[in-house]
């Protein structure tokens, strides 16, 4: 082949190369923008730049996990950043909070007014504080923020899988409060360019992902490869879950998981009680474990996962107000009810009424705002 051939050919592949890349790009843009589009938030510090407002269309991470965006439902979502960059509409500084909540990504997720704390506010008609940002690290900034001082209860979510991660554990403890005291005093410089590395590429590797699984689905009903999966439900609808959740579902030495988060729970709620502040914990459900009763054929796991119970049991012995939500959250998808998006690895505004409507009830029940 002489040179002359070779070059030619060259620029056809390329060019070729080029347009195909350039039409799938259509198929994935909007998905694959959609993290420029929200508030920025610090990789460093977990906050959010602050005194923003935005509202954005969005679909599920499921959706975007799985490349498989076709199957995402598409939703406005406002959200507005305070002072500090935590998630809280229409925050005054002169005002107390006699309720904080802390925990990961399900107290940032749904938008403003709809998000748990919001929720949460309704039901005991009193300023409820959403410091949000570093999920096990969250309650360690409580204790050495100023919050602590006009706070009575501390509410603390955490879901499922991170509890299993080994993040609870006594043995981070010191390293916890270091790592808060450093993130606290961390003045964020919200440069765009620090803060989202990756620009936006026609030439990128969710063009091919998002033909294979889209290939895949058509023929198959599940994605080949990606971070989600796709399981079959008795009432004859699928369910969409993070690949992740059977890995803490099946998890062999839930016992030791056990032990350690007990450990580490009880101790941070002895630094509270010693501050004056009341802590009230529940751990959310992965999806595919609060779905689990529903699930048929081959991704049906064997044995059922009871960890939520017996840590919820667990601190309650160990005088930790805890709520379990598994049990009623099974009881309303059994009855029908949807309490994550589908396309979603977080709850929906139902999932999250519910939880507010258990913590609410505690509160109340045992006077801790009287």
């Amino acid at each position: 082949m002489s040179f002359k051939r070779f070059v030619q050919l060259s620029c056809i592949v390329v060019t070729l190369f080029l347009l195909v890349h350039l039409i799938l790009y259509q198929f994935t843009k909007e998905a694959l923008a959609w993290p420029e589009r929200i508030i920025k938030r610090s990789a460093i510090t977990g906050r959010h730049e602050p005194l923003k407002h935005v509202e954005v269309v969005t679909i599920g991470d499921l959706a975007r996990l799985s490349y498989l965006y076709r199957l995402g439902t598409e939703r406005v979502n406002v959200d507005t950043s305070d002072r500090l960059g935590y998630l809280n509409k229409n925050n005054d500084k002169s005002k107390q909070y006699p309720v904080v909540v802390v925990g990961d990504s399900f107290m940032l997720c749904n938008g403003d007014d709809r998000r748990f704390t919001d929720l949460l506010k309704n039901k005991l008609n009193i300023n409820c504080y959403n410091m949000a940002a570093n999920g096990v690290e969250d309650p360690f900034t409580f204790l050495l923020s100023d919050f602590k001082k006009e706070a009575k209860i501390l509410v603390w979510e955490a879901v499922e899988r991170n509890i299993k991660a080994d993040t609870f554990n006594m043995e981070y403890y010191d390293y916890y409060f270091a790592e808060s005291k450093k993130k606290m005093e961390l003045v964020d410089q919200w440069n765009r360019q620090q803060n989202f590395n990756k620009q936006l590429k026609i030439v990128n590797s969710s063009n091919l992902k998002f033909v294979i699984n889209n290939l895949s689905y058509s023929l198959t009903g599940e994605p080949l490869i990606g971070d989600a999966d796709i399981a079959k439900l008795d009432n004859g609808k699928e369910l969409l879950f993070y690949k992740n959740d059977l890995i803490s579902f099946q998890r062999l030495n839930s016992s030791q998981d056990l032990e350690r988060s007990v450990e580490f729970i009880t101790r941070i709620d002895r630094e509270l009680k010693n501050s004056g502040v009341t802590l009230i914990f529940f751990a959310v459900p992965d999806k595919y474990d609060a779905y689990y009763e529903g699930i048929t054929g081959e991704k049906k796991l064997k044995n059922d996962a009871h960890f939520i119970e017996s840590l919820t049991r667990e601190l309650q012995k160990n005088n930790v107000i805890a709520v379990n939500l598994k049990d009623p959250f099974r009881t309303a998808i059994g009855q029908g009810k949807d309490l994550y998006h589908f396309d979603d690895t977080h709850w929906n505004t139902e999932g999250a009424e519910t939880a507010a409507e258990l913590v609410a009830r505690e509160i109340k029940t045992r006077g801790l705002l009287d």
